[in-house]
């Protein structure tokens, strides 16, 4: 009997908003809370296993749901001990993922709010396809 593969192809269906701050991860979920009237509430760590070292790294996560609205949010740190989550966006220090129905507008009143907290540098919106990575930021 011969071998079958079987391939899934993820659909990338949310919203990724890239953060540049030098705060510690609570911090700037304190202030896009703030900021956004969310809950973001911190959970066990994402854990990526680096394929060439065989090795498992962690990044700090956040989450809120609005069932209400079916509405998801995440905060996820890029950056670990270990190394990057995404490593082409070493620019980036946290990936906010926005899932559910969500207007253009709606995203870019988003950023501009994270922006005005005075403890991020800058906020924008990351194109999820154009990233070699984004299998890692399967939640």
């Amino acid at each position: 009997m011969g071998k079958h593969t079987l391939e899934i192809e993820y659909d990338y269906d949310f919203v990724l908003i890239g953060i540049s701050s030098h705060e510690k991860d609570y911090r700037i979920c304190w202030a896009i809370n703030n900021k956004l009237g969310l809950n973001l509430i911190k959970t066990e760590p994402l854990e990526i296993k680096d394929k060439k070292q065989d090795d498992l790294s962690h990044f700090s996560l956040f989450c809120f749901e609005k069932p209400d609205d079916f509405m998801e949010y995440f905060m996820i740190a890029n950056r670990s001990e270990k190394g990057l989550l995404i490593p082409e966006q070493k620019q980036i220090d946290y990936f906010f993922i926005v899932r559910g129905e969500i207007e253009d507008d709606a995203v870019m009143d988003m950023i501009k709010q994270i922006k005005d907290s005075n403890l991020v540098q800058t906020a924008f919106r990351v194109d999820v396809n154009s990233l070699k990575s984004k299998q890692n930021l399967i939640l």
